[in-house]
């Protein structure tokens, strides 16, 4: 009997529970306002407001209220306190709560609401009491606590949040981190503490977080990284120290993170490395470092690296040995070593790297593609290479073989150097998309030098920015940029390259100079025969156009006629045979006889 008795009791319990959740689940945003608005004064506006969250899984298979959040904006901590308060243990997705005024979170502030995500961003926090967040207990997975006024996290603080994933502190003024602050967050997996004044970290502080995978300590004022530092964080995937001033380093502080993936030790003031033996780290970041030369650089058993990084350090130099403990690093693709003062690299240099596809020597010192030592070109082992970075440089000349052996080069950046002179086989072979020439010392580039560049291919062709010098009929380049279309992306000036030669014209339009001199003449006689043909037709034309007779002034001698009496009008006298013999016979006579048988004749004016 006292068995079913409890069976009963367990059975309604259970019952009672179910129908509260049940109760939950029908709680609606309207509902929630409604609440907030009963509990503020008439003269006020909510502190808080209900909103509904964008959910996947179907309603019926959330047995709380997942599907909406509380958001708390622009109040002071009295007006929060007691809107939250007004509810009774509900369940939310989130609770968000910024740009406000919360100095300090008494121990019940959240004794009336129950969120699996907590927000307080940017609303002054200074402190908060002991078991605050007790009541959320387990059910929060999420505190983010960023950009407040944080000074210290007291120990234990955080007991009750044993369900707690991820914590975010970042942003604040933390100074100090001790033992047993995380300690009960046996289920943390992301800690971030960026952007604080940490100088010290106790030893052991983070002994407890087995499942931590990422941990950021970026931009603090740490000095050294002693061997506990990072004691039991044995799973650690993701490790950021970039912005801290760590001049002092015990190597063996990283040894047992095997799982480590991603390590940034990067703008601080590290002058050695000694890093060895992660099998799964595949990103180093030691850039914005005082190394002066590789050879303070140990990097060896890195199996699965595939990007290294040593930016804007101090390095001259890189010597035939410095990449030698990259050698089993097969899966190394990318390395960068811009803006350092690298004047020179060794022709046999990058052998032990030769898988890399990307390469990046911008903003260095280099003058030349060749060591100088034995004048190889230091290139020629990376003959899987796809992408080479070398803007910024003082390189004065690409000559022959110097990028020969890059048969796979996609992309070739050698803009902003002072490039005079490129060799007409220097790009023989390459199937390149991208080639930035601009800002260069050019002014003159071998007809075919881009003969093996497909023009189909290219993406980006950039040559401004240079002192092209065109010759009528002899330029070329001006017309493989039209050729190629829209890949001639100049981002300045083309110069000479943007206008047309008169006389830049297709080879097949020349011809011999005596044809052209033929030509001419033969023109220029055809038009003089032309004018004589138009002139000749004018005469003619002349001679049958109809008379107009034009009044003219008559005088006095025009009325007088003088021809002799034999020629008088109508009929001329008869002259005999005989006398017309002796008329031929005596041509004088006959002109004083027919000079004396003269005689005026006056017309009349009628």
């Amino acid at each position: 009997m006292k068995k079913l008795s409890r069976i009963t009791i367990i059975f309604t319990f259970l019952c009672a529970f179910c129908n509260n959740i049940s109760a939950l689940d029908l709680l609606t945003c309207e509902e929630i306002d409604q609440i907030f608005t009963n509990s503020t004064n008439t003269d006020e506006v909510p502190a808080c407001n209900c909103y509904h969250e964008h959910i996947t899984a179907p309603k019926e298979e959330t047995l709380e209220n997942d599907h909406i959040w509380i958001g708390c904006t622009g109040q002071n901590l009295p007006v929060v306190f007691r809107t939250l308060n007004s509810l009774n243990e509900t369940f939310l997705s989130r609770l968000i709560i910024w740009n406000s005024l919360v100095n300090i979170l008494p121990s019940d502030m959240f004794a009336k609401v129950r969120p699996r995500e907590l927000s307080i961003e940017s609303s002054m926090l200074a402190v908060f009491r002991n078991g605050v967040f007790d009541k959320i207990g387990r059910r929060l997975k999420v505190l983010n606590l960023r950009e407040n006024i944080i000074k210290s996290v007291e120990p234990f603080v955080f007991k009750e949040l044993t369900g707690l994933e991820t914590l975010d502190l970042s942003k604040n003024k933390i100074t100090g981190l001790s033992k047993y602050v995380f300690t009960p967050l046996k289920e943390l997996n992301t800690l971030l503490i960026d952007g604080n004044q940490l100088t010290t970290i106790e030893d052991g502080t983070f002994e407890g977080l087995t499942n931590l995978k990422t941990l950021n300590l970026a931009n603090n004022k740490l000095t050294t990284i002693k061997r506990d530092t990072f004691k039991g964080l044995n799973n650690l995937e993701t490790l950021n120290l970039v912005g801290n001033i760590i001049n002092s380093i015990d190597w063996s502080a990283f040894s047992h993170m095997k799982r480590l993936r991603i390590l940034n030790i990067g703008g601080n003031q590290i002058k050695e490395v000694t890093i060895r033996g992660f099998e799964n780290l595949q990103q180093l970041f030691i850039n914005n470092n005082a190394i002066d030369t590789l050879q303070k650089v140990s990097l060896r058993d890195l199996p699965s690296l595939t990007y290294l990084s040593m930016d804007r350090n101090n390095i001259k130099r890189i010597g035939q040995d410095d990449f030698s403990g990259l050698g089993q690093s097969i899966r190394l693709m990318s390395i960068s070593l811009a803006e350092n003062q690298i004047d020179d690299i060794d022709g046999r240099a990058f052998d032990p790297v030769h898988q890399i596809i990307a390469l990046s020597l911008q903003n260095n010192l280099l003058k030349t593609l060749k060591s100088s030592t034995d004048q190889i070109p230091f290139l020629r082992p990376l003959k899987k290479l796809k992408s080479l970075y070398l803007t910024g440089n003082r390189i004065t000349s690409i000559g022959d073989g110097d990028l020969a052996a890059m048969i796979d080069l996609k992309e070739l950046s050698l803009d902003q150097n002072k490039i005079e002179l490129v060799d007409k086989n220097a790009f023989r072979g390459l199937k390149l998309k991208k080639l930035f020439l601009n800002e260069n010392a050019l002014y003159y580039l071998n007809t075919g030098t881009f003969d093996d560049l497909n023009p189909d291919e290219l993406e980006i062709v950039d040559l401004s920015g240079n002192n092209w010098e065109c010759v009528c009929g002899k330029e070329w380049i001006g017309i493989w940029l039209k050729k190629i279309g829209s890949a001639n992306s100049p981002l300045g000036s083309l110069g000479c390259l943007e206008s047309i030669c008169t006389e830049d014209v297709d080879k097949n339009q020349y011809h011999p100079l005596w044809i052209t001199a033929f030509a001419i003449c033969l023109t220029g006689f055809s038009v003089i025969t032309l004018f004589a043909i138009m002139y000749l037709l004018f005469q003619e034309g002349r001679r049958h156009w109809p008379f107009n007779p034009i009044a003219i002034r008559q005088i006095s001698s025009d009325k007088e006629k003088l021809i002799p009496n034999s020629m008088t009008f109508p009929n001329p006298a008869a002259i005999s045979d005989a006398n017309l013999v002796s008329r031929l016979s005596n041509p004088t006579r006959k002109r004083q006889d027919s000079t004396n048988e003269k005689k005026k004749v006056r017309f009349s004016e009628s």
